[in-house]
């Protein structure tokens, strides 16, 4: 029987690829923001007892949320770097909550779009090694050693995969293995890499196309056309090309 996970949403970043005068996890997709929508995914699974959210240290957006005060929503003050927030979560949760040995998800603040389908991939596949979705490269996949924009080789795409989120480890473990990674200097972008760090070998869920993460403005035009065609929205925001006016005030 799988017990509930708590689900980490690191949202201490500021987004200064997107251009915009305000975090991107605040921005608009269809109405309400990005974090706001992503939050949502998890707030009524049945396999998920609650979702802790990382926010920086002079957030001025997150007492505005839909869902700051709700029963099951916790924040907590992030980090510099995505995994010095999701190390704060994991303290967090083992301090308050009995969660040494359970699982924990893992989840970008700015991937909204994660359909019930595939967050039940993930919660439901069991691994010793954890997991997290994933997607087979469909482009071919070019490398670049020097310094200079030129090609050195071109990669087997059959053996690429790329990495989205909800990403699952035991908590205590996923904490240690960010501890040593930080403490030895390697950079980690995701949890993924932290675990291969230490030795382990997570497997690959299939994720979905539609699990973009929004980094950059064409992001957002994508994400509210497929949230449109997903989910059969209505989009009250034509103006969608306008970055500034999607923040609040």
């Amino acid at each position: 029987m799988i017990k509930p996970l708590w689900v980490i949403i690191p949202a201490a970043g500021v987004g200064q690829r997107m251009q915009a005068n305000c975090p991107k996890q605040y921005l608009s997709l269809a109405g309400q923001t990005i974090l706001d929508r992503t939050i949502e995914i998890f707030i009524s699974h049945p396999l998920v007892a609650g979702v802790l959210i990382g926010v920086g240290e002079n957030d001025a957006y997150w007492l505005d949320s839909k869902w700051q005060q709700h029963d099951l929503v916790h924040s907590f003050i992030g980090g510099k770097e995505r995994s010095d927030t999701v190390q704060k979560g994991l303290r967090y949760l083992l301090d308050t909550v009995d969660v040494m040995q359970q699982e924990v998800l893992v989840h970008d603040a700015a991937r909204p779009l994660l359909s019930q389908a595939a967050l039940n991939r993930i919660i439901h596949h069991a691994s010793d090694q954890g997991a997290l979705l994933a997607m087979p490269a469909k482009d071919t996949v070019k490398l670049q050693v020097s310094d200079q924009p030129s090609v050195d080789a071109t990669l087997d795409r059959s053996a690429i995969w790329l990495a989205q989120t909800p990403q699952k480890f035991p908590a205590q473990a996923l904490l240690e293995a960010l501890e040593q990674a930080q403490a030895q200097g390697v950079m980690v972008t995701d949890e993924c890499s932290a675990m291969e760090f230490v030795g382990w070998h997570p497997d690959l869920v299939i994720g979905e196309s539609s699990n973009i993460k929004i980094t950059l403005p064409e992001d957002l035009l994508i994400a509210e056309a497929l949230f449109s065609y997903l989910l059969g929205s209505n989009l009250s925001n034509s103006n969608s090309s306008s970055l500034n006016s999607k923040c609040n005030s």
